[in-house]
């Protein structure tokens, strides 16, 4: 009883100095919902406190014993929630580190001591590996890679660095192709384009991401490749100015049609760059053979959605500097700079 009456004191201060704190904490956040979040918890944990510490004293100084062990209990709440929240996120980590593992795992040994120095970027024992003889580039790991496929997948990942693109290139040299499935799809993915290793790719936004591609590319990927639903990548939000230059590099087509969306039937990818704001994007289709007076089933062009965009505000020097090559396509007279 006494080690409880210790414990629940224990209790009530540090929570009673947790809740003062709430009270005291400066408003912070960017909206009216956010502000003050903490002095509201504050206000609703406070009686439930003073009740708990009511019912733990009463129980002390000649109270019924269930009051004791009752203000214990409310008390020892957070207490077992933190514990509870710790023990979880300890077993999803453990789940994830081990489903992480499955990655690079392979019934082959080789492939797998492989894929651990891949995840490890240690180049020179890739190379050792790849020089003990020819490599098996049709086996999945449990997880669904082949180990190109697992290379790839590594060096896309925010925690590579330089140096996950050296065993890429080693694979490659030893005869990896990188056909579109070298990757297989998982439903929590990047998601269904992981089947598409181009599109795969493109929707990664770190630091190996244009030398990746670039690499894929001039080995032989369809700079072409389509998303999953089959729209060509520069529809697509992941799509930046350096992305599609790597991808003019090797050939693209730019001037297919959008077909997989009724609202914007028909459009360019120039119209769809418009339509996001992207003006040094519409400025480079309309450079890689995108025709500015293309005009979409619903009536809308590439010069209507600009001069919405002027209507509504949008002022800089790009969307102007937009607007005068449409009007010289048109055979308009160019206002002087």
């Amino acid at each position: 009883m006494k080690i409880a009456v210790i414990a629940g004191w224990i209790l009530l201060v540090i929570e009673g100095l947790i809740i003062a704190s709430m009270f005291i904490q400066p408003n912070m956040g960017d909206d009216a919902a956010g502000r003050g979040m903490a002095r509201g918890f504050a206000v609703l944990l406070a009686p439930v406190l003073l009740l708990a510490a009511a019912l733990f004293v009463w129980g002390q100084r000649g109270g019924p014993r269930v009051a004791f062990w009752a203000g214990f209990a409310i008390m020892a709440i957070p207490l077992m929630l933190i514990v509870m929240n710790n023990v979880v996120g300890t077993s999803n980590s453990l789940d994830t580190a081990a489903g992480k593992k499955l990655y690079g795992k392979f019934d082959d040994s080789r492939l797998t001591r492989i894929a651990r120095a891949i995840e490890k970027e240690d180049t020179a024992a890739v190379r050792a590996a790849i020089a003990e003889g020819p490599i098996d580039f049709t086996a999945r790991s449990r997880r669904g890679r082949t180990i190109f496929g697992r290379a790839v997948e590594y060096a896309a990942t925010y925690e590579a660095t330089s140096a996950a693109l050296e065993p890429v290139r080693m694979l490659l040299a030893a005869g990896a192709k990188p056909t579109p499935n070298v990757i297989e799809p998982e439903y929590s993915q990047q998601s269904l384009d992981a089947h598409l290793l181009i599109a795969y790719v493109f929707g990664a936004g770190y630091g190996n991401t244009i030398p990746l591609l670039d690499m894929l590319l001039d080995a032989g990927a369809d700079p072409n490749t389509r998303n999953y639903e089959g729209q060509p990548l520069y529809f697509s939000t992941y799509m930046t100015l350096p992305k599609l230059e790597v991808l003019a590099k090797h050939g693209a087509d730019f001037t297919a049609l959008e077909t997989t969306r009724t609202d914007r039937a028909g459009y360019t990818g120039a119209m769809y760059a418009a339509e996001i704001g992207e003006w040094d994007i519409v400025s480079f289709l309309l450079d890689h053979g995108v025709r500015a007076d293309h005009v979409a089933p619903d009536g809308n062009s590439l010069r209507k959605i600009v001069a919405q965009k002027q209507k509504e505000g949008v002022s800089d020097s790009t969307i102007a500097e937009v607007m005068r090559r449409l009007d010289a396509a048109r055979g308009a007279k160019v206002p002087k700079r």
